[in-house]
């Protein structure tokens, strides 16, 4: 969209302006001038992040700002972190996977994202070729968040070094063995009281992770990805199955998330018919005797209404037993103790690309078996 709306523009400044216009306008035709506004884009979005972390630090060590702890899904914050980082790993062409995972935890939600931030910031120093992997595994009463990349890795000596600087309890770091992304992570670590943990093998990769407590009402939620593998390769297990084809109803009176959701499964080959209650889902589905493979909807909808209440009323004049997803956003308890009995799967919002996929893979796959 920017692109376009900037081409818009010169074309009219080279109607007016004569070649320097037009020079610009053909500047941005040019594949190296555009790499070269993408990297430069790239750099002023990391060194922003990493202003606003050390400014948040700074606050932090003076007292004029106290964490605040909540009991964040964790994929929120892993979603936001994709979203941030795919482009500057892009364009280092390096592959970045994320891997989703459910699991609440006790922190505070945008300092921890300053930690990861900090872990990118380091990675694209030190990391040519290959794939950077994020993703979580429990550890006793905590949940490990790790950032995997391939590349050159660190030899004892230096792994050692490293580690000696991590533990060290002010915060003062020497630049030639630990950079400004992985201090900050470091700082700020230190003053949520969560531990960071590395990881290296020479000429197979690095391991940076941070683990933070998991809180007690999402003790029970089981990561939803598969453990990242160690640092002699990095395998990333992506949903892989087919759901092209498939005619999927959402239901979400947001309208810009109904919109994203669309678009993303009409990137996979879905059949999507968006609707934002029920009476209009019915009216969009048409009088036709085939009912949608599957129903996705958000858990609260307009009035009284909700996801789970939506799928089978849908189901009920359909005369089908109809497969259905519930997303939602909601921390209720028991809100979300009465999704879980439903029976329906359950993603939280910001949901994943991947485990969204996951999801919808597996109830298709599920419903084809039947059939």
């Amino acid at each position: 969209m920017y692109k376009t709306q900037l081409e818009v523009r010169l074309g009219g400044a080279g109607a007016h302006g004569g070649k320097g216009a037009t020079g610009r306008a053909g500047a941005l035709n040019d594949p190296a001038a555009r790499d070269l506004l993408n990297a430069m884009g790239n750099a002023v979005q990391s060194l922003r992040g990493m202003v606003d972390g050390h400014f948040d630090l700074v606050r932090l060590e003076a007292g004029l700002v106290q964490p605040d702890i909540g009991a964040p899904v964790v994929n929120g914050i892993l979603t936001r972190m994709a979203l941030d980082a795919a482009p500057r790993l892009d364009g280092r062409g390096l592959r970045f996977s994320v891997l989703p995972c459910s699991v609440r935890v006790a922190t505070d939600a945008s300092l921890l994202e300053r930690i990861l931030q900090g872990f990118v910031a380091s990675t694209l120093r030190h990391t040519e070729r290959g794939r950077v992997v994020l993703g979580c595994r429990r550890r006793g009463p905590d949940l490990r968040i790790e950032l995997w990349s391939t590349g050159r890795g660190l030899q004892p000596d230096q792994l050692l070094a490293l580690r000696e600087e991590i533990r060290r309890p002010d915060g003062a770091g020497d630049p030639s063995v630990i950079d400004l992304g992985l201090r900050l992570a470091c700082g700020l670590a230190r003053r949520l009281g969560h531990r960071i943990e590395v990881d290296s093998a020479p000429s197979r990769g690095t391991m940076l992770a941070v683990l933070v407590p998991r809180a007690a009402d999402g003790a029970d939620d089981p990561p939803a990805a598969a453990e990242p593998p160690g640092p002699a390769g990095v395998i990333v297990t992506e949903p892989g199955e087919d759901v092209s084809r498939a005619r999927v109803l959402v239901i979400e009176d947001d309208p810009m998330v109904l919109e994203a959701l669309g678009a993303l499964l009409g990137q996979w080959g879905c059949a999507v018919v968006a609707a934002d209650s029920v009476d209009a889902a019915l009216e969009r589905l048409g009088p036709g005797p085939q009912p949608p493979d599957l129903v996705i909807s958000d858990l609260r909808l307009k009035g009284a209404m909700n996801g789970i209440v939506a799928i089978r009323q849908i189901g009920k004049a359909l005369d089908a037993t109809l497969p259905g997803l519930i997303l939602t956003g909601d921390t209720d308890p028991m809100r979300l103790r009465e999704a879980r009995l439903s029976g329906y799967p359950l993603l939280h919002k910001p949901v994943a690309p991947m485990a969204l996929r996951g999801a919808v893979a597996r109830l298709l796959g599920r419903e084809r078996l039947k059939s």
